[in-house]
């Protein structure tokens, strides 16, 4: 028949060469000063491993690099479904899009920059005069352009 399994006991092992670390009173003025504070997260921030931060940082343009590719595809699609080349207008936005691309590398301020020159690109699309099937689709693009800077 079924037995059950015995009993056993697990000792830990004790460990008595845990280090101590003495310091004087002054130097843990100088380690606990608000300069020396300022300047550890300074370095922290830099190598990028304050995590609340970077985190931050990272998402927002990280949702800009994804609206754009988004973007792309949907232009992209677009143009395979135009057989009789109606809408030469997509082909200029698409080429807007890949002069203007983001990358996760690049930092708040450098993407807040390259989306605005998109913006104003996109401002000249729409006054170029393409109809206004162009002008509407390149509106809605901008307002969603506008609203994805004011996160950055």
């Amino acid at each position: 028949m079924f037995q059950p399994p015995k009993k056993v006991e697990a000792k830990a092992k004790k460990v008595n060469n845990v280090p101590t670390v003495n310091f004087t009173e002054e130097e843990l003025d100088t380690l606990l000063s608000e300069d020396a504070i300022d300047q550890e997260i300074q370095k922290m921030t830099t190598k990028g491993v304050l995590p609340s931060q970077k985190l931050l940082v990272t998402a927002d343009i990280t949702e800009a690099v994804r609206w754009q590719e988004s973007k792309e595809k949907e232009l992209q699609d677009m143009k395979l479904k135009d057989s009789k080349n109606e809408l030469r207008w997509v082909q200029d936005l698409i080429e807007d899009f890949i002069t203007f691309g983001l990358s996760p590398a690049n930092t708040e301020d450098e993407a807040k920059v390259i989306l605005e020159n998109l913006d104003n690109d996109l401002k000249a699309q729409t006054e170029a005069g393409f109809g206004p099937e162009a002008r509407n689709y390149i509106t809605n693009l901008r307002k969603e352009l506008e609203l994805l800077i004011e996160k950055l």
